[in-house]
């Protein structure tokens, strides 16, 4: 459960592009929040409702988004390094030029989601639901995909050098 309320969020995301670090946000419901543009180093939104959230242009390195619901949200442009998103639904998510190098995704909804030209270098996708997702442009040398549903799934001039189980 999380450690801080709603209310005490509203206050720390006061300003202009606040940054905050090492917080807990878990299990909140925070459905529709807009993060964009702010640094939110180390947090954690394990379990928490993100639901059309906008992340565009934010800094989420090393956050943690263990079965969060993500649906719908916009991650576009945004700093993702290192993060976790094990069993996160991520269900039509845009997270175009994202920079989710190193980030794990295993287990996660991604199905109709767009990666458009995203960096997903070394990327953890094992057994996750990729079905009519687009990678088109993306970055996924190294990416693991083991097990992972690709049913059309679109990969069309991405680059995939290294990559572990995918079938196309």
């Amino acid at each position: 459960m999380a450690s801080i309320t709603l209310a005490e969020v509203r206050q720390l995301l006061r300003g202009d592009r606040p940054h905050l670090a090492d917080k807990d946000f878990s299990g909140l419901d925070m459905t529709g929040f807009d993060f964009s543009g702010m640094t939110l180093h180390r947090i954690n939104f394990s379990d928490t409702s993100l639901k059309k959230a906008k992340f565009n242009k934010a800094y989420l390195i090393e956050s943690n988004f263990d079965g969060a619901d993500l649906s719908h949200a916009d991650i576009s442009e945004a700093n993702v390094q290192r993060a976790t998103f094990v069993r996160a639904n991520l269900n039509h998510a845009n997270l175009n030029r994202s920079n989710l190098s190193g980030a794990n995704l295993s287990r996660s909804i991604l199905s109709e989601s767009s990666m458009t030209f995203a960096n997903l270098t070394q990327c953890d996708l094992s057994s996750s639901n990729l079905e009519s997702a687009s990678f088109f442009g993306a970055d996924l040398t190294g990416a693991n995909l083991t097990a992972a549903r690709t049913t059309g799934a679109k990969f069309q001039r991405a680059k995939l050098a290294g990559i572990k189980g995918l079938k196309i």
